[in-house]
């Protein structure tokens, strides 16, 4: 279900307001938590939902089965449940294209694997989000031998918890289940989830949808047709697209669950400021890249044990290819990692150096600023791109800058660059939101909330695109 509709808003009320007269009851609260995520995960198409019950049962079992037993026993009880994971993502990501390559290999007799009724039950909604949230449930469980294992309907109610379970963040047990047994809202938790959600609907509906329809599309769809400058524009739009679209979804998400008493990771840190690629994968998308850091880059001997640049590159190419089965994808985690261990050799080797300038320092900080910007722009290329061919052929009408074919309205630019200003000044203008709601009496937040929300929502185009990230 998307958080733009008037489904959710149907949907959101009566769950908000049940769940705040059962929350000092904790077991009753929980089921009535439970069944709220079951019905949203359902209404978002209920033959997705035995996929959500078997990721919950692995790793509920898994870690049952693990009690009282062995170090030996408990590694290969982790493994096994690592590998059904691996083995499920892989088969629903990868589908499609060993489909493909299946019925040209063996012709028209296998046609039957691209039926469209078959490929609509094999994207689970949210998959892979709650897939790595399970395992995360799973592996600490194995590290510390002290933790007591959740029932199912717990560890069911942590997966499918309806703020998070469609496109993160990626919640962790020790962030959740706390928060489930004292789920009170406080006075500020209103005003701030308020402004979550504004400024999620905000960055959504005009940011986002805006530039994705007047711009994007259009460039990534048919670049012959667009001039060199607007496939440039749409290159710094995507970028801005893909933040204001991924991190207002974070922010609404953030936002109901704060209503609700719940307080969410932070998933982004004004990525857009940072000075390099390293400093990036600290801002960005924050639950993933701690989870590989610590699932998969630290075991993997991390900067301690091995070749710290292979370690990066294997964990930014699984990052990539667990977006999906586009070449683009291996293609845009392997320049990440590849730049990272650029990043880590460059630190290390200038780790002595000392510039006593100051105008220098800060040319410095400009230099690396546009630079890091730039490198992740090109690299969102091969993210947004259908194919690796299309973004070759995007960067390419860029690189030959012919001024023939259409351009671009002014308000992309504008639209553009507010984008990138929202890294500097966003948090800002979030707490001045936040204090001067805060002063205003409950009643009075709702109505200025309510008129807010319409406000935007007039601002934005007609027919609100789904969430980028709802496909992963």
């Amino acid at each position: 279900m998307n958080f733009v509709t008037t489904s959710f808003v149907i949907f959101f009320l009566p769950v908000l307001c049940i769940g705040w007269g059962l929350r000092r009851h904790y077991k009753a609260y929980t089921w009535f938590l439970l069944a709220a995520n079951i019905l949203f995960y359902a209404m978002a198409g209920v033959g997705h939902l035995p996929f959500l019950f078997l990721i919950a049962f692995i790793n509920w079992g898994c870690v049952r089965a693990m009690e009282r037993k062995g170090r030996r026993k408990r590694l290969m009880l982790v493994s096994a449940a690592v590998a059904a994971h691996v083995a499920i993502l892989a088969f629903f990501k990868y589908y499609e294209a060993t489909a493909l390559s299946f019925v040209e290999l063996v012709g028209p007799s296998a046609q039957w694997l691209l039926h469209p009724n078959l490929a609509s039950w094999v994207l689970p909604v949210g998959l892979s989000f709650y897939s790595f949230q399970g395992l995360s449930y799973t592996i600490d469980h194995y590290r510390e031998d002290g933790l007591a294992p959740r029932s199912y309907a717990q560890v069911l109610c942590f997966l499918s918890f309806f703020p998070t379970v469609m496109s993160g963040p990626i919640m962790r047990e020790d962030n959740f289940f706390p928060q489930l047994r004292t789920s009170f809202a406080g006075e500020e938790d209103f005003p701030e989830g308020i402004m979550l959600i504004l400024s999620g609907l905000f960055k959504k509906v005009v940011m986002a949808t805006y530039l994705q329809s007047h711009l994007v599309d259009g460039v990534f769809g048919a670049p012959d047709e667009y001039s060199s400058a607007a496939a440039l524009m749409a290159v710094y739009a995507y970028s801005v697209q893909i933040y204001c679209d991924f991190s207002g979804y974070t922010n609404i998400a953030m936002g109901v669950a704060q209503l609700m008493g719940f307080h969410i990771p932070k998933n982004f840190d004004n990525p857009y400021r940072s000075l390099s690629l390293q400093e990036f994968w600290h801002r960005w998308h924050i639950s993933l890249s701690t989870w590989l850091r610590d699932y998969l880059y630290i075991p993997l001997g991390g900067n301690r044990k091995g070749n710290r640049y292979v370690n990066l590159m294997v964990t930014m190419i699984i990052g990539g290819i667990w977006h999906g089965s586009s070449l683009g994808f291996l293609v845009w985690g392997a320049l990440h990692g590849a730049g990272l261990a650029v990043v880590h050799a460059w630190h290390k080797w200038t780790a002595g150096w000392q510039v006593s300038n100051r105008a220098l320092r800060g040319l410095g900080k400009v230099v690396s600023w546009v630079v890091t910007m730039h490198v992740v722009a090109v690299l969102w290329v091969f993210f947004r791109a259908e194919t690796l061919a299309d973004a070759l052929a995007v960067l390419g009408r860029v690189a030959e800058w012919a001024p023939e074919g259409e351009g671009f309205p002014l308000a992309v630019v504008v639209a553009t660059v507010w984008g990138v200003l929202l890294s500097f000044c966003g948090t800002g203008l979030y707490r001045m939101a936040v204090r001067g709601l805060s002063v205003l009496p409950w009643v009075v937040q709702g109505v200025v909330a309510g008129l807010a929300v319409a406000l935007v929502m007039n601002f934005g185009p007609d027919g609100i695109l789904p969430f980028i990230y709802m496909r992963f």
